[in-house]
This record gives C-alpha cells, structure tokens and sequence, in this order.
C-alpha cells in the first residue's frame, strides 16, 4: 500500500470520528516491531486497519 493510500483511509476514518490510532504510538509500535524482526502480525476486531497497512507499508 503506498502512502498515499494510508493517509486516504486515515483521513477518512478522522473525517468519519472512527478512533485510529494515533501517530505516536504508531511511531513506537513501528520501532518495536522493527527491533523485534516481526514478519507477521494479525489485526483483530478494528474498524479500518491503520495498525495492520502501517505495518505493511514498514515492511514492503
């Protein structure tokens, strides 16, 4: 997914008042997840996948 996208899909669940989570702790689970060598994650139960196509974008 390119930035362009992610940013698309995070401005409308803001548009829309559906809680995201926020940049700062998608900074630190970024960090986390790199130091940590993760290669696969699963997201349940969100309403738009932010934490899930964040991690896509850090790793592809």
């Amino acid at each position: 997914m390119n930035n362009t996208k992610f940013q698309e899909i995070k401005q409308k669940a803001l548009d829309e008042h559906i809680p995201i989570i926020m940049d700062e702790t998608l900074e630190v689970l970024e960090k986390r997840l790199k130091d940590m060598h993760i290669e696969n994650i699963l997201e349940i139960g969100t309403a738009v996948r932010i934490f899930s196509n964040m991690f896509f974008k850090i790793f592809n």
